[in-house]
């Protein structure tokens, strides 16, 4: 099902002379690790490292520790290129998956409005315009947006930016999203308050994210009237480099402190309750470090885990009705 592009792996590793290589998997794809690994070393003969961290996005790369090992490069998997500096060479496979998406499309055309935006992950790229195509051809008018913010390619969108979507949202009815799983659809619907349909081409079937959406919402605004009287406040900065907001974690500490609270700045790697238990004697916690944290993980902490716009809320300086997504420029 997947390409990993073992063979153009191969004609890296020979071209640049790399006797010591490090892959680099998502969550999802590491199951096929040991089996890509051993082809590397077959095509190559050169000595393959596995990282076994975990690995959330183009933002969380191996390549200090890879280094630290010896590695003279990093293949990483399931991304695309986002970082411009890195302590070694990083060559992003991007694995892209063939489905098709227009018998899945044209068996739920009745779901979708006359104003179509089009969006995937990088996965799936390479099929929008066959699928604007074919959907213009049943009548449609379709848009996709141009690459922006952190993605690479139009039409794509990132568990921590939707900028792409935003883009096209005053000009569409709708988004219809290709791909699979729900997060990026929700990240879509809660960015532009649009109806998406997640046109899951793994699971084939349509999922409507408004219900999702709904709850999500209320969920966050449980979690905000929990922190409502906070006093004492962790500020999370990220240490990956992808993931790290200094700056803004010192402007909102600074802030908590003018109006008297106790506020702190915590750094660490993994954004985890296990890393946080020690912590017990804060009241809330801000997340300045990746978005999809607080999205996905929030439930998981003891306490309210915000992002820097649901504390403006919780601090009277935002209304709830103008709750927006933390999104990383």
């Amino acid at each position: 099902m997947y390409n990993f592009e073992v063979e153009r792996i191969a004609e890296i590793i020979k071209r640049e002379g790399y006797s010591r290589v490090s892959l680099q998997f998502p969550e999802g794809l590491r199951d096929h690790a040991t089996e890509v690994a051993s082809q590397v070393e077959e095509l190559t003969g050169a000595e393959v490292l596995i990282s076994a961290n975990p690995c959330y996005g183009a933002c969380d790369l191996a390549d200090e520790p890879a280094a630290q090992l010896g590695a003279e490069a990093v293949f990483h998997f399931g991304h695309a290129q986002l970082l411009k500096s890195t302590r070694i060479p990083v060559h992003y496979i991007e694995v892209r998956l063939p489905q098709e998406a227009e018998p899945l499309l044209e068996e739920h055309l009745h779901l979708l409005e006359k104003r179509v935006g089009l969006i995937t992950t990088v996965q799936h790229v390479h099929i929008l315009e066959r699928a604007r195509r074919f959907l213009e051809a049943r009548g449609f008018e379709v848009h996709i947006g141009g690459a922006r913010g952190r993605a690479r390619y139009p039409g794509q969108v990132l568990g921590c930016s939707f900028a792409c979507a935003k883009s096209i949202s005053s000009r569409v009815d709708c988004f219809a999203y290709l791909g699979s799983g729900d997060f990026h659809p929700l990240g879509v619907a809660l960015a532009t308050g649009k109806p998406v349909y997640a046109f899951d081409l793994l699971q084939g079937e349509v999922r409507n994210m408004e219900e999702k959406r709904e709850r999500f919402l209320r969920q966050r605004f449980a979690t905000m009237a929990k922190a409502r009287d906070a006093q004492r406040f962790g500020i999370i900065v990220g240490e990956k480099p992808g993931q790290r907001r200094l700056a803004l974690a010192r402007r909102i500490k600074q802030k908590l402190r003018e109006m008297k609270k106790e506020a702190h700045l915590i750094h660490l790697a993994e954004v985890t309750p296990e890393n946080l238990i020690y912590f017990r004697h804060l009241d809330a916690l801000v997340n300045t470090s990746c978005p999809r944290v607080t999205i996905e993980d929030a439930p998981r902490f003891p306490r309210p885990m915000l992002t820097p716009q649901e504390l403006e809320i919780v601090l009277g300086e935002r209304k709830w009705e103008d709750y927006v997504l933390d999104e990383l420029d």
